[in-house]
């Protein structure tokens, strides 16, 4: 037996901006590609738990981070939404707010999903180096493919050839390991 895909009723596509983002049903989320809607799909949950270890991480460190972040692009119909946004000021100024500019974001981490296409380590890096976010990590499964573990790409935002923003990768670590330097760094807190 089927079960039955829930409908979403969507106002007329070329109408939708960001702000219209935060009324669509909840139980998806959504991003704006140069206005063009795309709903992702549920992640697997290896990847909603590595999501929560960096979150756990950063905060334990001192850090505002949270999960499904919203960067507003610089048009009103355009925006991404990294699984793991780390902000440069606490959420007092930005509570009624559903995405931020890039300005608003000291790092986001990307986590690959297998079978999506998701432009982790090409689309996704050049867009977000283009709004200024000084570091951007790409977190995916380990070789062994280890299911309390990731591999963590780090990289730091540069001008390449003097004026197009990219992301160098500074080095390549296993969570586990970046667990045991935050929670060093908040003890030094």
């Amino acid at each position: 037996m089927l079960a039955s895909m829930p409908s979403i009723n969507l106002p007329p596509i070329e109408d939708l901006d960001v702000d219209d983002l935060a009324s669509l049903p909840k139980e998806y989320r959504y991003e704006l590609h140069n206005g063009s809607l795309v709903i992702m799909t549920p992640s697997i949950y290896w990847h909603k738990w590595m999501a929560r270890r960096l979150v756990d991480r950063f905060c334990a460190a001192g850090f505002e981070a949270l999960q499904d972040t919203g960067v507003r692009g610089d048009r009103p119909r355009d925006n991404r939404v990294p699984d793991v946004g780390v902000l440069i000021n606490d959420l007092a100024d930005v509570a009624e707010d559903a995405n931020l500019p890039g300005s608003a974001f000291r790092l986001v981490a990307e986590i690959v999903s297998e079978n999506s296409m998701n432009g982790e380590y090409t689309d996704k890096a050049q867009w977000y180096a283009e709004r200024g976010i000084p570091e951007y990590w790409v977190v995916d499964r380990t070789p062994e493919r280890a299911r309390d573990n990731a591999v963590v790409h780090l990289h730091r935002l540069t001008l390449s050839g003097g004026s197009t923003p990219a992301y160098v990768r500074e080095r390549t670590v296993r969570l586990s390991e970046l667990e045991v330097e935050y929670r060093m760094k908040g003890a030094q807190r």
